[in-house]
């Protein structure tokens, strides 16, 4: 992975923001080991029922990489790195989880693939729900604070209250809190 300094990866996501396709294929070419990295554990823990393979974890990951981007606070103490981490390998453990859960219970479940099967065809589609996303994100970004925002971000990716706190270095309590407050204020946002 390459050494940026903090104006460096600064401009550098900033540019993926804007849509730079070349600034998104240096932040992929940067984060690719780690992408890797990520991977080959997964696979190394995925049942072998499970209907995964190893370029979709990939792609997983990637598209979890660039919502890291998307998402980011620019002005964070945390480092863009630790973050994009701690953001992959939730998705990796959230992808874990659903296809034990699938395995143990032999139920299907919608997933977000599912969901949004059409959009593949329809690339309008694809770029409305894009767009929607983006607004929602700032919406949510807007009425949590930082903490709740981190916390937040790794909730919503299947890491429990004491993985988060472990992961943000807060108490357990501390996550609890975070994450009552965070459901009140969205509660809130959407009604």
């Amino acid at each position: 992975m390459c050494s940026y300094n903090n104006k460096e990866q600064r401009k550098l996501l900033m540019a993926v923001r804007l849509g730079d396709d070349d600034a998104c294929a240096e932040l992929l070419r940067m984060y690719a080991p780690l992408i890797g990295s990520l991977v080959r554990s997964t696979m190394s823990y995925l049942p072998q029922s499970a209907e995964i393979d190893e370029d979709e974890l990939r792609q997983e990951a990637a598209i979890k990489l660039y919502q890291a981007a998307m998402s980011y606070d620019l002005d964070s103490e945390i480092s863009f790195g630790l973050y994009a981490k701690i953001c992959m390998k939730n998705r990796m453990t959230s992808l874990l989880r659903r296809h034990r859960t699938d395995e143990e219970s032999a139920t299907v479940e919608l997933t977000e693939e599912t969901l949004f099967e059409s959009d593949e065809d329809d690339p309008s589609l694809s770029l409305l729900r894009t767009e929607h996303e983006r607004e929602l994100d700032r919406r949510i970004k807007e009425v949590l604070s930082p903490l709740e925002y981190e916390v937040f971000n790794l909730y919503t990716d299947g890491a429990r209250p004491t993985e988060i706190a472990h992961q943000l270095g807060v108490s357990v309590k501390t996550a609890e809190n975070a994450i009552y407050r965070m459901r009140s204020k969205l509660q809130k946002l959407f009604h």
